[in-house]
């Protein structure tokens, strides 16, 4: 959900200017302008945001985004300004824009997926899990399907993850990392040849690294196979340190709240 920056002439080229010149600051005399105008140009407001945030200075060009977005009915506005927030890391924020412009456009595709993924991160699996599941099926994309699969795992709907990381794989077969997922998902779940299989053809790839085979060992502990575990650990892991997380991931499998394993899970994520 990227936004495109590109530099174009707006109602204050005197800025534009300046910002092109490579100066790091904004005028403040010009926001509060801003602020005082009846009716700002919207598609300008937002032209000058993109720019400034191109250069670098993403704090200076939200507050110009939150005024484009507040003098606008439409879910575009909204939209930007969500993903703007993502970008500066301002997750609380975001939420509240992707939900503004669902209220406009309940069926916008990046405004469900910025949010599943707003809802993520900030811990609302549940939430997440409903945006990604109604936008998955829509885009087809990677990204939401892996996503959603995550959403999922961290809600302990394993069965339905690894179905999730099967069609984002699908998408993108060479992307290790959707296969750890999987791999995990299904150690989760049970599923243990399933689990192994998709662990297996991680580490053999050319790509793999080394997180990729701790993430194997992880898979085998929450397996309970801790010895094929140990010959699975990657070189400079310590003996000491591979015991350890083996002895985290087989005590995982302990544990009978599908929630409370997802979430056990993450303690011991690389």
């Amino acid at each position: 959900m990227s936004i495109a920056f590109r530099l174009a002439s707006c109602a204050v080229p005197a800025l534009l200017g300046v910002l092109l010149a490579g100066c790091g600051t904004v005028n403040q005399s010009w926001l509060d302008a801003v602020a005082s105008t009846e009716k700002p140009d919207q598609d300008g407001l937002m032209r000058v945001a993109s720019d400034i945030e191109a250069q670098g200075q993403i704090a200076a060009a939200l507050p110009i985004y939150e005024r484009a977005a507040a003098n606008s009915g439409d879910a575009a506005a909204q939209l930007r300004l969500g993903d703007a927030y993502t970008r500066a890391g301002k997750t609380d924020q975001a939420i509240q824009a992707y939900r503004a412009a669902l209220a406009v456009a309940p069926d916008n595709p990046d405004a469900l997926l910025g949010l599943g993924s707003a809802l993520v991160k900030a811990g609302d699996a549940d939430g997440a899990v409903v945006a990604l599941a109604k936008v998955a099926p829509i885009v087809n994309t990677m990204t939401a399907y892996n996503r959603l699969g995550v959403a999922q795992t961290l809600t302990g709907q394993f069965a339905q993850a690894h179905q999730s990381f099967d069609a984002a794989s699908a998408l993108a077969p060479d992307d290790l990392d959707i296969r750890t997922n999987l791999a995990l998902a299904a150690a989760l779940d049970g599923q243990e040849t399933k689990a192994i299989d998709a662990t297996r053809a991680v580490v053999t790839s050319p790509g793999a690294e080394a997180r990729h085979r701790r993430n194997l060992m992880i898979v085998y502990g929450l397996l309970g196979r801790a010895d094929e575990g140990r010959a699975a650990a990657p070189k400079g892991l310590s003996a000491n340190e591979a015991k350890k997380l083996l002895a985290r991931a087989t005590a995982i499998r302990a544990i009978s709240d599908a929630r409370a394993r997802a979430k056990a899970l993450g303690t011991i994520m690389s």
